[in-house]
């Protein structure tokens, strides 16, 4: 490992991710030795220099106190709400979290936004601006927004970035079905307060009697490893498959030897199942993909949506300063061999994002679309959602990290 830096001077930080780049990197090979860390107003400069960038579209350095907030605590600093490009090129709200200054606004899943900070949507496509539109993830930062309301009512909103506490699971649902029951979970993000969440919703189904289980993943970035591993373990660890490879962990040609397998876990209140449906988008990235990509050689694994995003690495975490720096350093391979999905996971049946109906509606097009395959009608093939997604600041860009790191990964 690279020891951390002498002191805090910014010729000492780059010098240290210098250092970490050349050692642990998953790509290292690709780090020149003639790089001057004296040339590098900051580590983050020097990081977007070093990246390969070619493949490498996550490594980044954080701030510590908020990063670490986030993984162990399930706290970010946001204005509560993310937001998407539909089909037609309007701006849409498409999940609004708890007790969050968005929810507090009284905005809505569907609810359209025609102008940010005075600006119209046209105005900030024209002008490249999506970017800045937000403002910095501090608190206090505001943003006005027009919103369109389903009545078809406009109002002006002001948000205020506050703390919000994640709820990981907000939505379960049990759905009733010519004498099956089929149970819905909406999973928001991998961070440390996910399991005790995860345990109490799939405990739940269990009890219930549950049959058929779909997992709504169609805006979870990732998070921690661990968390992935123990809800591939809720799904296929009490079908005869625990203490199955779950998934291998290889780091670069110089690491070779840390390369380690991670087997699912035996939980008593996992579900026995022999089908599970995974709602995806491109959104879909990391942890996520790990789960589906982890349980796909135990139980028929079904994908509806879109393509995920395509992110089959991960990193280890290194603390310095008032920082972590998060560059991947390794690749995820699941019981099949299977890895380097970087175009994404493939979808079996494609299905829009039903933006104006709620998460959860059975009548909401990606839902329907597993529902008609329970149903034995087959893929009914909606249309996917033809525009790409609009940036999103206040959607939390998750990462993951083996289950032995030190630190979190952000």
């Amino acid at each position: 490992m690279v020891d951390p830096p002498d002191d805090c001077s910014t010729l000492s930080q780059n010098g240290y991710v210098l250092e970490v780049m050349q050692h642990s990197y998953l790509w290292n090979d690709q780090v020149p030795d003639d790089v001057d860390p004296a040339l590098y107003e900051e580590p983050r400069d020097i990081l977007a220099d070093l990246r390969y960038s070619e493949i490498d579209r996550w490594s980044r350095v954080a701030d510590k106190v908020t990063s670490d907030a986030l993984f162990e605590e399930g706290k970010t600093i946001s204005y509560g709400f993310s937001h998407m490009r539909d089909a037609d090129g309007k701006i849409r709200i498409s999940f609004v979290h708890d007790d969050s200054p968005a929810s507090r606004a009284g905005l809505v899943r569907g609810d359209e936004i025609i102008m940010i900070n005075r600006l119209s949507i046209s105005e900030i496509d024209a002008g490249g601006l999506w970017n800045d539109m937000f403002g910095p993830r501090e608190l206090g930062v505001t943003v006005d927004l027009q919103v369109v309301e389903d009545e078809g009512v406009t109002r002006d909103v002001e948000l205020t970035r506050d703390w919000i506490k994640i709820v990981t699971v907000p939505i379960t649902n049990i759905i009733e079905r010519d004498g099956r029951k089929i149970g819905y979970l909406y999973f928001t993000s991998f961070v440390d307060t996910a399991i005790p969440e995860l345990d109490e919703a799939i405990a739940g189904f269990k009890q219930a009697g549950v049959d058929e289980l779909v997992v709504d993943l169609r805006y979870n970035g990732g998070g921690r490893l661990k968390v992935a591993r123990h809800l591939a373990s809720l799904i296929a660890g009490d079908a005869g498959h625990d203490r199955e490879l779950a998934y291998h962990v290889q780091y670069n040609y110089d690491l070779r030897e840390e390369n380690e397998e991670y087997k699912l876990d035996r939980l008593a209140h996992a579900l026995t199942l022999k089908r599970v449906y995974f709602i995806t988008t491109r959104r879909t990235l990391s942890a996520s993909e790990v789960v589906i990509n982890s349980v796909r050689p135990y139980v028929d694994t079904y994908v509806i949506g879109g393509v995920t995003g395509g992110k089959p690495v991960g990193m280890r975490s290194f603390d310095f300063c008032d920082k972590i720096l998060y560059p991947i350093t390794f690749r995820l391979v699941n019981a099949d061999g299977e890895t380097d999905y970087y175009d994404g996971l493939p979808t079996d049946c494609d299905a829009g994002d039903d933006l104006l109906s709620q998460l959860g509606d059975p009548g909401e097009t990606s839902l329907a679309a597993v529902l008609d395959l329970i149903d034995g009608k087959g893929c009914t093939l909606g249309d996917p959602m033809a525009g790409a997604p609009a940036p999103s600041p206040d959607e939390v860009p998750f990462l993951v990290d083996p289950v032995h790191a030190t630190i979190g990964a952000w």
